[in-house]
């Protein structure tokens, strides 16, 4: 049920975001906002479930419709008998815009770290991969924009991860 409303929410996004986005070649965005990771928490019983991070990141745009966006998630932490769980990736993403509408697809690469420890003892691993998805960057003002995006990370056993946050554009 909560991955229907948070897609929902996400579609509400797209569908209301065809509004007039001036953007220009050269133009840098910063923006942070929180992350939802389908396989980035731990469950008692040892399986994965939905995990809570934050997202930083920033874009540079090479021309007016194509940018690179690289970025980090930072899932929080969960625990399953005494052992802590956290997951983190590093992403290096290129968008293209649909026209004005704000609206992107996105392609690009992950690394995606796993981390366990337990008292003294840590093991870690890591992984790279692919991404691929779409986002909304949606102007609030001139300089502030609301940013959605969905996208599939194949890191690991994959898994899909949902970004809602601010951006503010220099």
């Amino acid at each position: 049920m909560k991955k229907f409303t948070i897609l929902s929410l996400f579609a509400a996004f797209v569908l209301f975001g065809f509004s007039a986005n001036a953007q220009e070649q050269g133009d840098i965005r910063v923006g942070a906002g929180l992350a939802i990771g389908t396989k980035a928490g731990v469950d008692d019983d040892g399986s994965e479930k939905l995990g809570l991070g934050i997202n930083v990141g920033g874009e540079y745009l090479i021309t007016d419709v194509i940018s690179l966006a690289p970025s980090y998630t930072f899932f929080f932490k969960s625990s399953v008998g005494g052992v802590d769980f956290s997951l983190s990736a590093i992403n290096v993403d290129a968008r293209y815009y649909f026209g004005d509408s704000g609206v992107y697809g996105l392609a690009g690469f992950s690394s995606v770290k796993a981390k366990a420890e337990s008292g003294g003892f840590s093991a870690s691993t890591t992984e790279g991969g692919l991404n691929i998805g779409a986002g909304i960057m949606y102007p609030l003002s001139d300089n502030l924009f609301a940013n959605g995006q969905v996208k599939y990370a194949t890191p690991g056993d994959g898994q899909l991860v949902i970004n809602a946050g601010i951006a503010f554009a220099f």
